[in-house]
């Protein structure tokens, strides 16, 4: 298996390169992702879709109805909806949707100790590295759980039949490897060439 910096490392690439992707190949990569996600990481997937909701319809009605242009033919143009603000709209609920996707395949291939030993390792010289892992830590720990959390148990230990724990984090990561060197370096080129494209 890949080292988890060089799986971070790829999609932070591809997070990137999907700045620069059309209408069409967005509405290919999220669908692709989606299923992916669907497949492997069904669960992950829709939490993080079910969190984002409100996000991605704040998104739609911005982009739908205040996105100047040619009005689209009968009801949803006398609302106001352009056929740029569906085009532009389009493209961003779909890029949303692929980099969610993505970092729930991400999350179920690393794991969360993986996930966090690759970011550890990134983050690793900055001054607070430490302090952010922690809190990325418990904002993971807060997204993988079932049942929403009352904010008596934020205040109150013990509060609202929440159980007060402590754990040791444990943070392991395997070595690099020529196999990631090599991945790192496709990648590199990969998104370069999608930068560079005319």
């Amino acid at each position: 298996m890949l080292h988890p910096v060089t799986l971070l490392a790829s999609w932070f690439a591809f997070a990137l390169g999907l700045q620069w992707a059309g209408f069409a190949s967005l509405i290919v990569l999220s669908c692709a992702c989606l299923g992916a996600a669907a497949v492997l990481a069904a669960r992950r997937c829709r939490n993080l879709l079910r969190r984002a909701r409100w996000l991605l319809l704040s998104l739609a009605v911005l982009y739908f109805l205040a996105t100047p242009g040619v009005y689209v033919a009968g009801f949803p143009g006398e609302l106001g909806v352009t056929q740029d603000g569906l085009l532009r709209g389009g493209e961003q609920i779909a890029r949303l949707v692929a980099l969610l996707a993505s970092l729930a395949l991400l999350h179920q291939v690393t794991g969360s100790a993986g996930l966090l030993g690759g970011l550890y390792w990134l983050l690793k010289p900055l001054p607070s590295g430490e302090a952010t892992v922690v809190r990325l830590m418990l904002a993971l720990e807060y997204l993988e759980r079932e049942r929403p959390v009352d904010w008596r148990e934020w205040i109150l230990p013990g509060a609202g039949g929440a159980e007060s724990h402590q754990g040791v984090l444990v943070l392991r990561t395997p070595p690099f490897r020529r196999r990631d060197h090599l991945t790192l370096l496709a990648v590199g080129m990969a998104l370069l060439a999608v930068m560079l494209r005319p």
